[in-house]
C-alpha cells in the first residue's frame, strides 16, 4: 500500500514537472518567433524606407499649409505650400514591411538564412550593375540609353542572387547570417543619408 502511494507520488510530480516544461517551451517558441518578426520587421522597414524615399512613392502627400492629405503623390499647388511626402513613406513603409516579417516569421530557419543570402547578394549587385552600365552608357561609342535603366541591371543582379543563395552552403549561409542582417539596414541608411544630403547643407 506504501509502494503504491510513493508510485503515485512521484507519477504525479513528475507530471507537474512536464507541464511547466511544456509552457516554457511553447512560451520560448513564441518569443523567439516575436524576435524574429521584431528584428526583421526593422530592417525590412529600413531597406523599405530607403527605396519609397528614392522611388518618391508616399502612401498619401500631406498638405500642412492647408492641412489636407491626398492618395499617392500629388505636388499641389503654389498656395498650398511644399507638400510633405515622410508621413506617406513611412506608413507605405510600415505596411510593406509587416508581411515581410510575418513570412519570415513562418519560414523555417535554413530557409530564412537562405533567403537572406539572396536579398544581401541581390542589394549589393544590382547598384554595382547600375552604376557599370552608366560608366558603359558614357564611355560607348554606339548609343545605349536601356544601361541607364535601373530595372536592366535588375536583371544581371537578380541572376546573381539566384546562383548564390542557390550555391551557398548552409554552414556558411548561417555563419554569416547575423551580420548580414546588421549590414543591410546601415547600408540602406547610408544610401538614404547620402540622397539626403543636399537638404542638410541648405
Amino acid at each position: 500500500m506504501t509502494q503504491a502511494l510513493d508510485i503515485s507520488e512521484r507519477v504525479a510530480y513528475r507530471e507537474e514537472q512536464r507541464i511547466p516544461a511544456a509552457t516554457q517551451a511553447r512560451t520560448a517558441t513564441s518569443t523567439g518567433k516575436l524576435e524574429m518578426f521584431v528584428v526583421t520587421f526593422g530592417i525590412a522597414f529600413a531597406i523599405i524606407y530607403t527605396l519609397f524615399e528614392r522611388w518618391n512613392w508616399p502612401l498619401f502627400t500631406y498638405h500642412p499649409a492647408v492641412n489636407r492629405f491626398d492618395l499617392f503623390r500629388v505636388v499641389g499647388i503654389p498656395e498650398d505650400g511644399p507638400p510633405m511626402f515622410w508621413y506617406g513613406w513611412l506608413v507605405l513603409s510600415a505596411i510593406a514591411a509587416t508581411p515581410v516579417a510575418a513570412v519570415a516569421t513562418a519560414l523555417p530557419r535554413q530557409s530564412l538564412q537562405r533567403a537572406t543570402v539572396f536579398f544581401c547578394v541581390l542589394a549589393a549587385l544590382w547598384p554595382i550593375f547600375y552604376a557599370a552600365g552608366l560608366y558603359t552608357d558614357e564611355v560607348a561609342t554606339f548609343n545605349a540609353p536601356f544601361l541607364r535603366s535601373v530595372w536592366a541591371s535588375g536583371v544581371p543582379a537578380l541572376a546573381g542572387a539566384i546562383a548564390a543563395a542557390w550555391l551557398v552552403s548552409a554552414e556558411r549561409a548561417e555563419r554569416l547570417w547575423t551580420s548580414w542582417l546588421m549590414i543591410m539596414p546601415i547600408g540602406g541608411l547610408i544610401i538614404l543619408g547620402y540622397s539626403l544630403l543636399d537638404f542638410f547643407e541648405r
